[in-house]
């Protein structure tokens, strides 16, 4: 992740490129001659990421022209920082070829004792973004890393949102599948994959087109062994998917917060026609309040 600066005051804004050229190639991994650092409480696993100085209030997705991308936006507000993500066309995941989007893990507080966490920021999306079939989108995690991707899900869980055609969106859940009431996978907005997570409430709401929205999404923890957890979004300060039978746990685990954006779903029906942007902000996380 890298600070890019000189975004201008006008109504004209330089966005430094964020993909490698042709002729680059990723930095070296570690040595592996020296001892392995300790995880960082923070850090960008990988992805295509930067934080500018500046960011959209309304803007056209910038198409990139040789060494950078540029584009005039109608308005740019240059008083704080946003989070720019890069998704280059082709893409479906932060580990195909080509990458796209990014994604990091995160535990800036000690969530060890925490029974409920709340997580949330603000994303936009430009007015001419092209959804494809869906991507995902920043949430919260517990138990272990990677519980994404089909994972079984026996020991872990994760929370993320997912935008998915036409702008709608939802809670994207994985967690012990054949554990979850039968009233949730009933719900005609819910599609419950046995493969990979489950699609709750899709449709709920949309995410905007050339606007910001602010999401916050809240998850209580179930008693271990029942199906009691809560989880419970606000888009916008309103309702828009709320439940309270949610299995996450046999045992207490710990929880965290994971910021993963990029095209998919898996295969190429996914995958981006066109180089395009998201910015991201007003990254919270606030637990047992």
């Amino acid at each position: 992740m890298r600070l890019v600066q000189g975004i201008p005051a006008s109504a004209t804004a330089t966005v430094a490129r964020l993909s490698p050229s042709p002729s680059s190639s990723p930095p070296p991994p570690p040595s592996s001659s020296s001892s392995p650092p300790p995880r960082p409480t923070f850090g960008l696993l990988n992805g295509l990421g930067a934080i500018i100085l500046g960011r959209p209030t309304s803007t056209p997705s910038p198409e990139p022209s040789g060494s950078s991308a540029r584009s005039a936006y109608s308005t740019w507000d240059n008083r704080s920082a946003a989070l720019q993500v890069f998704y280059p066309a082709g893409s479906v995941n932060p580990a195909g070829n080509p990458k796209g989007g990014a994604q990091f893990y995160a535990t800036p507080l000690d969530l060890t004792s925490a029974q409920t966490v709340t997580m949330g920021y603000s994303v936009f999306f430009p007015a001419n973004f092209n959804w494809v079939y869906g991507g995902k989108l920043p949430g919260l995690y517990g138990g272990h890393i990677s519980c994404s991707g089909g994972n079984a899900a026996l020991d872990c869980f994760s929370t993320r949102l997912m935008w998915r055609s036409g702008g709608e969106g939802e809670l994207y859940l994985y967690a012990p599948k054949n554990k979850q009431t039968h009233a949730m996978c009933a719900d005609p907005q819910s599609d419950c994959n046995a493969e990979y997570g489950f699609s709750i409430g899709r449709g709920s709401f949309d995410w905007a087109a050339g606007a910001w929205t602010h999401v916050e999404q809240t998850v209580r923890l179930n008693t271990p062994g029942k199906q009691d957890g809560g989880f419970r979004l606000l888009v916008n300060g309103q309702p828009a998917i709320s439940r309270d039978d949610v299995f996450y746990r046999d045992k207490p685990p710990p929880s965290a917060s994971t910021t993963n954006t990029f095209f998919g779903g898996h295969g190429s029906m996914y995958a981006t026609p066109k180089d395009q942007y998201v910015w991201f902000k007003d990254f919270s996380l606030i637990f047992n309040a």
